[in-house]
């Protein structure tokens, strides 16, 4: 049985980061975020600070005075500050067209489908709903007849 303790093989020790909160509390850098947040609740007497670049750095109010003009993710807020100092846009793509002779909008060369024609002329079965029973017996009439006539056998 593995106990909870145990490092995976592939973290090393100086993979983890140590909670601003509890020393003792040893964190692998992408749980860091989530563990500040609980950790935080855990310790409401502490006076620590969020740093304004960067919600993973927690110090004291006097450290952070400091930490801001040092601080390495000051020059992201920088660059997003000013625009001249942004990197290029790289070049979009001209869009891909293929040339095609086909026109969708045109009338296809063939007539339209209408069922109701089709059926008339081909043996097939039709069963007319919602008409009135002498409508229903005349349209059955005219059934038999062209069936009679058009059968070959």
């Amino acid at each position: 049985m593995a106990e909870n303790n145990v490092v995976a093989p592939e973290t090393k020790l100086n993979d983890y980061v140590i909670c601003p909160y509890d020393s003792t509390h040893r964190l692998i850098p992408s749980r860091l975020t989530r563990h500040l947040i609980r950790c935080a609740r855990n310790f409401p007497s502490t006076k620590k600070v969020r740093h304004p670049f960067n919600s993973n750095h927690i110090h004291s109010v006097a450290e952070m005075k400091a930490n801001v003009e040092t601080c390495p993710d000051r020059s992201k807020m920088e660059y997003s500050r000013n625009p001249l100092k942004l990197p290029q846009e790289e070049p979009k793509l001209p869009n891909f067209c293929v040339e095609s002779t086909e026109d969708w909008d045109a009338e296809p060369p063939a007539g339209t489908y209408n069922p109701q024609d089709h059926c008339e002329r081909e043996l097939i079965i039709r069963n007319p709903q919602g008409n009135p029973p002498a409508a229903r017996r005349e349209f059955r009439e005219r059934e038999r007849r062209r069936f009679n006539e058009n059968n070959p056998f």
